[in-house]
């Protein structure tokens, strides 16, 4: 819109110049033509007319007088017509012979019917010269006859400025396309500086937003982390009770060897969602995604197996050292296979993946549910936002938070190759 009214103001700026300029130029152009009807006897060109061939004297010395106004005031030429039959009497043009019809008079008839009757006129501004585009503007004045009863018009002079006459024109014309073609620049590179603004100011107010949801997700968490840690000492003291006794005994439990390694799990989930948000530094250590990968499954696969879940999972995952914490990086591995049984309460199958690719490890886990809907795929990672009844919004914002604390992400989108949604982790690959 603003384009559109500096380039309207410019043109009607242009146009008002312009016609200013053009009125000026044909009032000078009237004037001269007023003087050379002044210089001029009409009836002389009276007696010429009627054949007298003793005005051909006066004629030739007043095409000297025209030839020398025609210099002073740089015009084209300065032309005497018979007004009746339209014949050239007299010019200073070589183009224009006399005694034959002046075929220029056709290019303005209302000017020059305005001075055959008695009233001088400019003509409009109009192009020869055809490729060349030169201007012409003439005025055109009366001779006029004078007698007893009055006066009669018997010839008409006609001025005409030279092409350098309008050399103004000219320079109006192409500064009015310099102005508009830089205004035209300015404001292009104002629409992309204030674009990029604008683009910048929706990640500030994204960026505001996810803090002050991180925010208030840590004022959450700090009232209930006392309470919750409490009655994980009691259960890890419990577990490893529980392995002594079996110990004592010579038995040996997989699950009871779980207890005390899970609760610290658990724990290290409760310390992450405090730091959820802050600039704490995260837990950091080399070890192997694959192994973590394997560790989760075999956590789940009883549950899953009684939910219908069944898990595709080659049977070899390459080696893929990493840095961070593999406790935390199994809390997103279960997250996302939560998510992905949670979406078939059917059953079905979640097929995990993962290869080695341009220096990272990359994991996906793609389920057979429904997938996600249009309006919510911008929001699955948002704290506190949930599809789910009984969600807290907490896992996939978590989970994104662990990742990129590991110089890698997350991302959540629905599957290309069928119906459901696939969940693609990735990470940088540790230096040896």
């Amino acid at each position: 819109m603003i384009i559109v009214a500096v380039a309207f103001g410019l043109g009607r700026m242009y146009n008002g110049a312009h016609a200013r300029l053009d009125e000026a130029l044909g009032q000078r152009l009237l004037a001269v033509a007023h003087t050379a009807a002044e210089m001029t006897d009409g009836q002389a060109l009276l007696s010429h007319s009627l054949g007298d061939t003793s005005s051909n004297y006066y004629l030739e010395t007043l095409r000297e007088k025209f030839a020398a106004v025609a210099r002073l005031e740089n015009l084209a030429e300065i032309t005497l017509t018979n007004s009746l039959d339209q014949v050239v009497i007299l010019s200073t043009s070589p183009s224009l012979v006399s005694g034959q019809p002046n075929d220029y008079w056709d290019l303005d008839p209302a000017a020059v019917q305005s001075a055959a009757v008695g009233k001088a006129a400019a003509s409009r501004l109009y192009e020869v010269g055809g490729a060349e585009g030169l201007k012409q503007k003439s005025a055109h004045a009366p001779i006029m006859n004078y007698v007893t009863d009055g006066s009669y018009v018997v010839a008409v002079v006609t001025v005409s400025g030279s092409p350098d006459f309008f050399e103004a024109l000219d320079a109006l014309r192409l500064a009015a396309y310099v102005t508009g073609g830089l205004v035209l620049m300015v404001l292009i590179l104002m629409g992309v500086f204030l674009s990029q603004i604008n683009v910048a100011l929706g990640r500030y107010r994204a960026s505001i937003m996810r803090q002050e949801n991180l925010a208030a997700m840590g004022r959450m968490t700090a009232g209930i982390a006392h309470e919750i840690r409490n009655p994980l000492g009691i259960i890890r003291g419990a577990g490893e009770h529980l392995q002594r006794v079996l110990h004592k005994q010579g038995l040996t439990d997989d699950v009871a060897d779980f207890i005390p390694e899970e609760v610290d799990r658990l724990d290290q989930i409760l310390t992450g969602y405090l730091a959820f948000g802050t600039d704490k530094d995260a837990v950091v250590e080399k070890f192997d995604l694959a192994v973590g990968v394997r560790r989760t499954l075999h956590l789940i696969d009883a549950e899953f197996t009684a939910a219908k879940i069944g898990i595709q999972l080659p049977e070899t995952l390459p080696v893929a050292l990493v840095m961070g914490d593999p406790r935390r990086l199994q809390q997103v591995i279960l997250n996302l296979l939560i998510n992905s049984r949670d979406a078939m309460p059917e059953g079905g199958t979640i097929a995990v993946a993962a290869a080695l690719h341009g220096g990272q490890v990359r994991v996906t886990i793609a389920d057979e549910g429904s997938g996600l809907k249009a309006a919510d795929s911008g929001k699955v990672f948002e704290p506190f936002w949930t599809s789910k009844e009984k969600g807290s919004g907490l896992g996939l914002a978590m989970s994104r938070k662990i990742m990129e604390d590991m110089g890698g992400g997350l991302t959540l989108n629905n599957r290309s190759d069928g119906s459901g949604a696939v969940a693609e982790m990735w990470a940088p690959l540790a230096s040896v």
